[in-house]
């Protein structure tokens, strides 16, 4: 028979259990891409869970919706929620999910605001997660999701923009050598 942690009899895994504050759920969703985690954070309303069923449709896996525990780099669902995710029209839906993940990606989601077309330098110095802003609704929005984790990964070479330092590269000579 298993025991809760608050069950244990033993005195002293309470009193070790008690100066354990316990870990804050954020309002995000979060997938996982080849064990790359993405959460989505902002305001309600804003195309988290939305853009969520879009990753999953897209083959990433469920992490969690709507409430997220992040330690450090790593996000849990909130034990409540855990492979739920709410499809508006539809209701409150049960898939397979994962436990947890590793953040490698925070995307800040916005509505109508212009979402900088060659973003500043955006990775978090202490967890080295990148961060980047898109707005949901967009067309291209998985595609940019998969397109930085292959950044991230290294499978592609990001030259300018986020986290890719001020140094334009570009494809060709600027100038032609005259032989």
């Amino acid at each position: 028979m298993t025991q809760s942690i608050s069950q244990n009899p033993d005195p002293a895994h309470r009193l070790c259990m008690e100066d354990i504050a316990p870990v804050p759920a954020i309002h995000a969703s979060c997938a996982s891409w080849e064990g790359l985690g993405v959460i989505l954070t902002g305001p309600s309303g804003c195309g988290k869970s939305s853009l969520l069923l879009r990753l999953i449709d897209a083959g990433f896996a469920l992490v969690g919706d709507d409430q997220i525990l992040m330690e450090q780099e790593h996000a849990r669902p909130a034990p409540a929620l855990a492979g739920l995710i709410e499809i508006r029209g539809l209701g409150i839906v049960r898939i397979p999910h994962l436990s947890a993940t590793r953040v490698v990606l925070q995307i800040d989601l916005t509505r109508h605001a212009p979402v900088k077309r060659l973003p500043d330098y955006a990775i978090d110095p202490e967890t080295g997660i990148w961060h980047l802003t898109l707005d949901a609704f967009h067309a291209d929005a998985v595609a940019r999701i998969r397109s930085t984790l292959r950044c991230i990964r290294g499978e592609f070479t990001l030259l300018c923009g986020a986290n890719g330092g001020l140094e334009v590269l570009p494809p060709f000579p600027l100038k032609r050598e005259e032989s």
